[in-house]
């Protein structure tokens, strides 16, 4: 028994760090830690900040408005830089309709100016609602902002050609984790995908899993 319970506690120990983020390699995935917060999203269960923000036709868009048409699918992307990103964006506009046809609008929130959404949307095809977050408060509401490093501001203007604070039409580079949130049209988070890498995204067979707590 003696033995048994060294063992558990042993293998907590090694489980604890990595519950807590003490394993995740922030400056590896250009997230400040110095003198910043680092984000760590919101929950389920959380209530879903409400935001009014302007789509890639200029239109105004409000959260409470598109919730009175069913529930939503809400995610972050980082620009039209990443490539990442970029075959994400894909992959949602070649899923859209089986999203769709379940009831739910899908909505990306983005750090880039408008004039970048344009061409991101042009680009892509996309015909779901991409708002620019001007002011970078969506960002911050669902905590997912953060400051990104020197290092790897470096690394994407020597690999992209892209300053992120100038694609951004910032005085400083912030980017987004990107989390994808499942609100149910009482505004309640149901769902949430949160990984600091951002290689790693909701995928769709994710999202059809968790569609039906929204409904």
């Amino acid at each position: 028994m003696k033995l048994n319970f060294i063992y558990f506690l042993f293998i907590g120990l090694l489980i604890i760090p990595e519950l807590y983020g003490q394993e995740i390699n922030y400056a590896g995935f250009g997230i400040e830690t110095n003198n910043s917060n680092i984000p760590h999203g919101l929950k389920a269960g959380d209530k879903a900040p409400d935001f009014t923000g302007y789509d890639q036709a200029g239109k105004q868009v409000e959260l409470k408005k598109i919730l009175d048409h069913g529930p939503v699918i809400l995610f972050f992307y980082r620009g039209k830089w990443c490539t990442e990103c970029s075959r994400y964006l894909n992959n949602y506009q070649d899923s859209l309709k089986v999203l769709t046809d379940q009831g739910f609008n899908v909505v990306a929130i983005t750090p880039e100016s408008i004039e970048n959404v344009e061409q991101t949307v042009k680009l892509h095809k996309l015909t779901f609602t991409v708002i620019y977050d001007c002011q970078e408060k969506i960002m911050k509401d669902y905590d997912v902002m953060f400051n990104v490093t020197k290092a790897y501001q470096d690394k994407i203007l020597s690999g992209y050609s892209i300053n992120i604070a100038e694609n951004n039409g910032r005085d400083a580079a912030h980017l987004p984790v990107t989390a994808t949130y499942i609100i149910n049209r009482e505004g309640v988070i149901v769902a949430v995908q949160f990984d600091p890498d951002f290689r790693n995204r909701a995928s769709v067979k994710w999202m059809l899993g968790n569609l039906g707590l929204a409904l």
